[in-house]
């Protein structure tokens, strides 16, 4: 298998815990009482060459079937004989594999990962035979490897790792979180979908975005504001910048004060509210679930400048298409009488 390593290596492990004061932690949560946030940025990340995907599905799409855990998305998955869950989150650029269950793998390198309240773990690389998701195998990777414990002890399932944008970038992404699946459609060079009797997405809104490593950034409008949001589908819900406009902070009506706490033993404060007056296309979106924090680590990690994250609090208001090829994001908004 050959190996690939990363020259500039720089990676940002955040894995937020929200809860009340005083509030004793219990095996199972709802978002209300205790959302998670998760987001990874691995900017320099080619663990994957386009010709080591290879498709098993029959036809020119596959319909890939996705467990609810809390409000994030789990996709059963089979990686070097190992089976269990990778968590579908957009935020992370790489693949992310738990140690509990890939520590005997060879490492090829270690870094030491930081979080939004500091540094937190060693994270280390390795390299992988073999991913297997319904109809996709995946050979030939480098994966980074951490302590995901936390996600497995507050989901209660067995989570494998993470798994974003970089290893399914090039076919069309039809994410419906509704419907709990993930649909994938094969494409051609201009991005157009290969099976020309599959009919097209139809969209209430269609707009461009940006893209670095793998991770895909908007530009909407809030109170007059423009601002740029992170696409995290590792949010379980939207998250604003403190050092945002006042305008806009004061979109989110407070509802709780909250104690945010990373992997490592340091806290900080955030406030938990819903956002309003949020602007997408035509589309005022309101009642939105939100917190907000401090996101200069993750801008830094990233190394772009955002404004947010839009978590599922966003993206389960509508049926979501992403085109890399075309740079397109789409939605279909659920209707009022499907809500």
């Amino acid at each position: 298998m050959r190996l690939a390593t990363d020259k500039h290596f720089i990676l940002t492990f955040l894995i937020l815990f929200l809860f009340l004061p005083g509030r004793a932690m219990s095996h199972c949560f709802s978002l209300r009482e205790d959302p998670l946030l998760i987001s990874l940025s691995l900017p320099s990340f080619n663990g994957i060459r386009d010709n080591e995907c290879i498709w098993t599905g029959s036809g020119n799409s596959i319909t890939i079937p996705l467990r609810r855990a809390g409000n994030i998305f789990l996709i059963e998955a089979e990686v070097d004989g190992e089976r269990g869950y990778l968590v579908l989150d957009t935020g992370a650029s790489g693949v992310v594999l738990n140690r509990t269950y890939f520590r005997d793998h060879v490492v090829m390198d270690s870094q030491t990962a930081g979080g939004v309240t500091g540094s937190v773990a060693e994270v280390e690389k390795i390299g992988v035979d073999q991913i297997i998701i319904s109809g996709l195998k995946f050979k030939g990777l480098i994966a980074d490897l951490a302590n995901l414990g936390h996600i497995e002890n507050r989901r209660g399932v067995k989570i494998l790792g993470l798994i974003g944008f970089a290893l399914i970038r090039n076919f069309e992404i039809v994410l419906d979180a509704g419907q709990s699946d993930l649909q994938l459609f094969k494409i051609d060079k201009k991005g157009e979908r290969i099976d020309l009797s599959a009919p097209s997405f139809v969209s209430d809104y269609k707009c461009p975005f940006d893209e670095k490593n793998n991770i895909l950034f908007l530009n909407t409008s809030l109170k007059g504001k423009r601002m740029n949001f992170c696409f995290d589908t590792g949010a379980e819900t939207n998250v604003i910048d403190r050092d945002a406009p006042r305008s806009v902070l004061a979109s989110v009506s407070i509802t709780r004060r909250s104690t945010l706490n990373g992997a490592a033993e340091t806290t900080t404060d955030v406030l938990f509210g819903t956002m309003n007056d949020f602007q997408f296309g035509e589309k005022t979106l309101d009642n939105l679930e939100t917190i907000i924090t401090n996101l200069n680590p993750l801008s830094e990690s990233y190394g772009v400048r955002i404004d947010g994250m839009l978590g599922y609090s966003f993206f389960s208001r509508g049926v979501i298409c992403i085109n890399f090829v075309k740079k397109e994001f789409s939605i279909s908004y659920i209707k009022a009488t499907e809500e």
